[in-house]
């Protein structure tokens, strides 16, 4: 029959404390004698073993039972056992583990001081001794540190290592201090000292690493870590390189890190869900749902797992998979507002967006305060997020003056909300050709928010709208700073020229951009504007080449599967392969306007005009007010013998590109619209009267 750890427990302490009257020692004996301080034991081993099992045991009580004062006993049983061996590294550092557990963080750290001092070549001792700085120097731990031990602690390991200049482990501690301090140029230093000492460190690497991570140098630390991820490699230091690989956007990879972590700790829930979370986010959605599918077999009560799964089964338009899911993450979690907002994006992704309107609505109503009180940071971020989601929406429903009075309700929130709120408006303004309303308010913003470069960036893009781009460029070059931050100011830059058809400064604006460039996705939109710019110049060869190059580095971008599709489809050419291409964006963004108005006028080159109808009415119902869309549709109209709905259709593109900047307009495209329209008009004059 097997004791319970309860029993065995009782079981001990029944005869340790048989002991103890019967040797007359143990606590009882010594409150009558004294504190244990006071004696002067003779060397003794076996008293020393015998009064820290006591201690041992007083400790293991009070933890479980959650009694102080047993804890307070445990110390004082494990310094008579001191007493009788006081040369014991192992006791000292037993009685300074009491001591933290217990809050009393001076005594700790004196009595691991001590133990060091007594015994400067016991590793374990400087280890316990820089665990207790480390944690007395967190700053959660709800209490200040006393003031002098963070020099203190440094001082000790810079000694400890100039004693020992061979000893690893003092410099993984003293690296982790100088970074508990600030001291980053010092800890990099040191930990290179370290791994100059043993290169296959996997700690000593993987501090370095993560010192990068924190300094933003993602790459080095990649570079780092990919050096000691091996096959015996704690899965920490996969788990580390895949947080790496997630800073910079390289999903796919971060996903291979998790899985080599999950191979060593199959058992790790957090290994499991960034597993998924990276499948989720690299577009590799049944690996993903499979370990989602784990998760809640693991907890069925796990909200977080339900909602990916959701997440999953929209972006594969499989509805009412999205919505079973999400409806038990509401079930479990009906408060929670990340739920709450994906089941604003299924209404959306269903094209259902009255019920996406109402459905943020409620959630903004819910959160709104009684007699106008005041929000909370949290709650402002929040709400933020809600109105920006609502003018987005109403701006797709073709509801403009709603997404303005949306909009308008961020400045309310004031900072970096209403920032949001004001770009937004700016760009409602630019979207329905109110550009002088759109120059108005960015000035007026600019003045209130003088140090955002976004709102220096929308205003250089409205200036280049206007035909003034010497004076957009002139607005975007103070910005540059000769940094990794000039990587967006030479990208707005380079839109500023090739909105102006200065195609060649247009390039370098983006080989400029190109040189801060890192992460997977950074270098896919440098070859993604790169073949924009070859587009724009009929250099369709080349504009083909940066098109296929961005796709190599990210093969289910819908942006540039439908460029390079339109592209195919505009010059008659490659009509299979561009319909392809088309249909993968539009199964990605089902409701894009762009790409159903692509894949019509793909199939309308095929002569497929019943296809290229359906989808490019389906476009303009999405957006009215674009003109090469009406443009298509009336092609296909006349094509059908349509000619009076060609005729209207022509007439309204033409409107509509007079609306636009003289900027924005292809004259030449406008001149093939007159034409048509002419031809249009003389058919219907030709054709008999109705009887």
């Amino acid at each position: 029959m097997k004791f319970s750890r309860l029993s065995r427990l009782a079981c001990t302490w029944g005869l340790l404390g048989a002991c103890a009257l019967a040797q007359g020692g143990g606590a009882a004996g010594q409150q009558n004698g004294g504190s244990s301080s006071q004696q002067n034991a003779a060397r003794d081993k076996a008293q020393a073993y015998y009064h820290y099992s006591l201690g041992h045991l007083y400790q293991e009580r009070g933890a479980l039972f959650n009694r102080p004062e047993l804890l307070a006993q445990a110390i004082e049983e494990i310094k008579l056992a001191l007493q009788y061996d006081p040369t014991s590294s192992f006791l000292s550092m037993e009685l300074a583990d009491l001591y933290a557990a217990t809050g009393r963080w001076r005594n700790a750290i004196q009595e691991a001081e001590d133990a060091v001092a007594r015994h400067p070549e016991d590793v374990a001792a400087r280890k316990l001794l820089g665990r207790l700085y480390l944690r007395v120097l967190t700053p959660d731990r709800g209490q200040q540190p006393p003031e002098d031990i963070q020099d203190r602690a440094i001082k000790q390991f810079e000694q400890l290592v100039a004693r020992d200049p061979q000893d690893i482990s003092s410099y993984l501690i003293l690296s982790q201090l100088y970074r508990a301090a600030g001291e980053t140029a010092k800890a990099e230093a040191t930990l290179k000292k370290a791994i100059d000492l043993q290169p296959d460190s996997a700690e000593a690497n993987s501090n370095l690493a993560l010192l990068y991570a924190d300094l933003g140098d993602y790459r080095r630390a990649i570079d780092l870590l990919k050096k000691v991820a091996n096959d015996k490699a704690d899965p920490q230091v996969w788990s580390t390189l895949a947080y790496a690989y997630e800073q910079i956007q390289n999903y796919k990879d971060a996903a291979a890190a998790y899985r080599k972590a999950l191979e060593r700790d199959s058992d790790n829930l957090t290994f499991r869900k960034g597993l998924g979370q990276n499948l989720l986010l690299s577009k590799q959605y049944e690996e993903a749902l499979a370990q989602f599918q784990a998760l809640v077999e693991s907890n069925p009560r796990d909200v977080e797992s339900y909602l990916r799964m959701s997440q999953a089964y929209r972006v594969q338009q499989k509805y009412d998979l999205a919505q079973q899911n999400l409806a038990k993450a509401i079930e479990l979690a009906p408060e929670n507002l990340d739920v709450q907002f994906n089941q604003v994006l299924l209404y959306e992704a269903q094209g259902k967006l009255s019920e996406a309107i109402g459905q943020v609505q409620k959630i903004l109503d819910a959160g709104a305060k009684s007699e106008g009180g005041p929000f909370s940071p949290q709650e402002k971020a929040n709400r933020a997020i809600f109105l920006e989601k609502l003018g987005f929406l109403y701006r797709e429903q073709g509801d403009f003056t709603s997404a303005e009075n949306t909009f308008r309700q961020m400045l309310t929130l004031g900072k970096e909300h209403a920032v949001r709120g004001q770009l937004h408006l700016i760009d409602t303004y630019h979207q329905t050709k109110q550009l002088d309303k759109a120059l108005e308010i960015s000035e007026r913003a600019i003045k209130e928010n003088p140090d955002s470069r976004e709102l220096v960036t929308a205003r250089a893009s409205l200036l280049a709208s206007a035909g003034q781009s010497s004076a957009a460029v002139a607005l975007l070059k103070p910005l540059l700073k000769n940094n990794a931050d000039d990587r967006e100011i030479w990208l707005a830059i380079a839109r500023v020229y090739q909105q102006d058809r200065q195609f060649d400064q247009a390039r370098d604006a983006v080989a400029k951009a190109g040189e801060s460039s890192e992460s997977d996705q950074e270098q896919h939109y440098i070859h993604f504007l790169y073949g924009s710019i070859w587009e724009r110049q009929k250099d369709y060869k080349r504009a083909e080449q940066e098109f296929r190059k961005a796709l190599e580095i990210d093969p289910d971008n819908a942006m540039t599967l439908n460029y390079l599709g339109y592209m195919w489809a505009d010059q008659g050419v490659n009509l299979d392969e561009a319909i392809k291409y088309i249909q993968r964006a539009l199964e990605m963004e089902p409701n894009s306007a762009a790409y159903l108005d692509s894949l019509g006028w793909a199939y309308y080159k095929q002569n497929r005009l019943d296809l290229a109808q359906q989808y490019l009415e389906k476009a303009v119902q999405r957006l009215s007010s674009d003109p090469t869309i009406l443009d298509h549709l009336a092609d296909v109209y006349f094509s059908q013998g349509r000619y009076r709905d060609a005729q209207a259709k022509w007439k309204a593109a033409l409107d509509e590109w007079a609306k636009l900047p003289k900027t924005e307009v292809d004259q030449a495209e406008v001149n093939r619209v007159q034409k048509k329209l002419k031809d249009a008009n003389a058919r219907l004059a030709s054709a008999p009267a109705p009887r």
